[in-house]
């Protein structure tokens, strides 16, 4: 427990180094990886159940303790990415203590990828599968099992839908290829957006001292309006943030531990274009957590509550998460903002499940689109307000001698004037 008020009491962390890595980091990572062991092997619920309290105490202590930000407020997000990755990594240990049956890791089929298809116990056409986990192979798997939050490859993976893909069947050095232009686009294109909000208010929220994005000496509707364009920035800001990680990861597995490209499908299958809150979360944003907001929220709430409580619950889960990643920023979390913008969107997604269930009609079509657009933007407004308090927004990503955008320029003024 004084770990966990180490979370919600702002106390003084302590800095990354070697010694503070392998005695406050790494009991909690061995300790997810044992059960990400004996989650694969039959018999072990007593086991997991039993460790599962160390890998909650470890993991809040590593996500309270450390300081990866070396003391430089600049790099503060580097500590909210620190209990971000800490608390789905409890996320995940819960969902496997609780797992009924053990998982079971697939042999992708040579030249086979992923084309929009659904994920469920029945892949043979896809995948082969492994009957038996001996305890080394287990062991093996675990590397994959432990960043693979998807679950592509795994059986547990049932229901995720996947994007289709317009690459095709490509050769590893194909896809290497193709994935380093798109984490250079990336990279350019998520400084090219964090930039643009930051400069609207270079000394408030476009610093990290922090501020509002509602200006107050500003006429309500210029208020908003700017608001609304530093939020619709900020989203795809955090769009392109997530490709970048995604495409590093993506190459770093592909090339050095010879991963096969098709372990890699999209993460996004073009959100903007959603026509329902339905849709837009159910498939179109990323699915990196969905297996936790199940295990861990929805599935809870919903033997209670029924599919109302399953939807809430998994909002819930979400807005702790993203709640406890701000906390980390040391400004304050901002609960009562935070949850509110998750539970509005469970609110409009069970809005929705109403308005089918009385029309026999689902929200689609262009009219769909504009709600959904409606409904996000709209309460992200304060979500990104938050954003700009505890200074994400007007955090430096880069030095600012080495931006993606800066080294571009400087790039064509060399070649081209």
């Amino acid at each position: 427990m004084a770990s966990l008020s180490r979370l919600l009491v702002p106390q003084e962390r302590v800095s990354l180094s070697v010694s503070t890595l392998s005695t406050v980091f790494l009991p909690a990572f061995v300790s997810y990886l044992a059960m990400g062991v004996l989650v694969q092997r039959k018999r072990t619920a007593t086991i997991r159940f039993a460790l599962l309290p160390v890998i909650l105490l470890c993991a809040y202590r590593a996500g309270s303790s450390l300081d990866f930000s070396f003391g430089i407020p600049n790099y503060r997000f580097l500590n909210q990415g620190l209990v971000l990755a800490t608390f789905t990594l409890s996320m995940r240990s819960t969902a496997w203590a609780f797992a009924k049956k053990p998982y079971k890791r697939m042999t992708l089929e040579p030249n086979k990828s992923f084309h929009g298809d659904t994920m469920s116990g029945n892949t043979s056409n896809q995948f082969t599968n492994i009957e038996n986990t001996p305890l080394f192979t287990a062991t093996w798997n675990v590397w994959d099992l432990s960043v693979n939050l998807r679950g592509i490859g795994w059986d547990w993976a049932e229901g995720l839908r996947i994007p289709e893909s317009s690459l095709g069947a490509k050769s590893t050095l194909e896809f290497l290829l193709i994935t380093l232009a798109k984490l250079l686009f990336y990279a350019l294109a998520f400084d090219a957006t964090s930039g643009a909000a930051r400069d609207f208010s270079p000394e408030t929220f476009g610093s990290i001292e922090g501020g509002t994005i509602f200006d107050p000496s500003l006429p309500p509707l210029s208020r908003y309006t700017r608001s609304t364009i530093i939020t619709i920035l900020s989203g795809w800001t955090a769009y392109f943030v997530i490709e970048l990680v995604y495409q590093i990861h993506a190459i770093e597995f592909v090339l050095l531990f010879r991963q096969a490209p098709s372990q890699w499908p999209p993460l996004f299958d073009a959100p903007w274009l959603s026509t329902s809150l339905t849709s837009f979360w159910g498939h179109k944003w990323h699915q990196l957590f969905r297996e936790c907001f199940i295990s861990v929220g929805a599935r809870p709430l919903s033997y209670l509550l029924g599919r109302t409580g399953g939807v809430v619950g998994a909002f819930l889960i979400s807005g702790a998460l993203h709640y406890f990643g701000l906390k980390a920023m040391e400004r304050g979390g901002h609960p009562v903002v935070v949850f509110g913008f998750f539970m509005m969107q469970a609110i409009g997604l069970i809005l929705e499940g109403i308005w089918k269930k009385r029309t026999g009609l689902r929200v689609d079509g262009f009219l769909g689109l504009l709600w959904t657009w409606l409904w996000v933007v709209f309460w992200a407004n304060f979500m990104v307000d938050v954003w700009g308090r505890v200074g994400l927004v007007g955090s430096k990503f880069f030095p600012d001698d080495y931006r993606p955008t800066v080294l571009l320029v400087h790039w064509l003024e060399y070649y081209f004037m």
